[in-house]
């Protein structure tokens, strides 16, 4: 049933092409073994122009890490701290897990293997954050560059050592972690060809927007742990609102309003309940599993200040 609700588009985005049955389980299954998962998230449109759509899902998953005992990181740019930093402060405990603002300079991949060395996590996450199509550009959904705006964090993804396992949630083929559907992607004509990104995952997650994607994966959580991991509908209004108060926008709209992806706040909180009635029907059916011991903990990082390392 989580996939029924994940694979809905009212949108009319024409994710059933490339939808990934399953993709939520999986992921959910992985992060049951993960010990640190470091989550980066955040699509800029334009300059000081970040989406609704990606740190709400990043605080969710984290919040819901954290109460299974995992270590967790957030990773992103600049332009996105502020709506990240708002999501996770208007979720009820979702903890003091580090923002690590990502500069890359002029190796993006050599900046990327040093972060991974330094933190070393387990699992890497992706959740609404741009990946380089065949070209090495970044491309909106419709088909405008926005390298400028955005870090190459999908560096991260391309440097990740043997064993690392990562993860992408996307809901437009033009995220990290849509490599692994390109050829589906592709056949949408010119565009499809032009947006869609070549950066694989280990677990892809495809929804109606990303934040259901990274919703369905806590529904999952919670029905593997036997607990309620879900946030609540009044969090998921909270945590919108205050990223368009930190200067986010509707990726469709464009304007700073609390939406995401040009859908009002009930379709998400309707959404959100569903997966909620949804892991409670699965949980009845499958016992829980066990959710093992405390994240080994690692040596020193890198140090922080004013709440995110630079």
């Amino acid at each position: 049933m989580v996939d029924q609700l994940l694979a809905l588009d009212p949108g009319r985005r024409g994710i059933a092409r490339f939808f990934v049955a399953g993709g939520a389980t999986a992921a959910a299954r992985a992060l049951m073994r993960s010990r640190r998962v470091l989550i980066t998230t955040g699509f800029a449109l334009g300059p000081g122009m970040p989406e609704t759509d990606g740190p709400p899902g990043a605080a969710t998953l984290g919040r819901a890490l954290q109460r299974l005992g995992r270590d967790v990181a957030y990773v992103t740019d600049a332009v996105t701290v502020p709506p990240l930093t708002a999501a996770l402060a208007a979720l009820d405990g979702a903890g003091r897990a580090p923002i690590i603002t990502f500069e890359p300079g002029a190796d993006p991949e050599a900046a990327a293997r040093r972060l991974l060395a330094a933190e070393r996590p387990s699992h890497l996450l992706s959740i609404e954050r741009p990946g380089r199509a065949q070209d090495g550009d970044y491309r909106s959904a419709r088909g405008e560059s926005i390298r400028a705006w955005n870090a190459p964090l999908d560096a991260l993804f391309l440097a990740a050592p043997r064993g690392l396992v990562t993860i992408g949630i996307g809901d437009g083929g033009n995220e990290i972690g849509m490599g692994n559907v390109r050829h589906r992607v592709i056949r949408a004509g010119a565009l499809g060809r032009a947006i869609a990104s070549v950066v694989r995952v280990t677990h892809l997650v495809v929804a109606g927007t990303s934040n259901w994607g990274g919703a369905g994966v806590v529904a999952e959580l919670g029905r593997l742990a036997g607990r309620d991991l879900l946030h609540t509908a009044d969090e998921e209004r909270r945590m919108v609102r205050a990223c368009v108060d930190a200067g986010a926008v509707d990726g469709i709209t464009r304007r700073p309003e609390p939406t995401v992806d040009g859908l009002p706040l009930d379709v998400h909180a309707g959404i959100l309940e569903l997966l909620r009635l949804a892991g409670r029907a699965e949980a009845r059916r499958r016992p829980p599993q066990r959710t093992g011991g405390q994240p080994r903990r690692h040596g020193a990082r890198p140090q922080r200040t004013g709440g995110h390392a630079r």
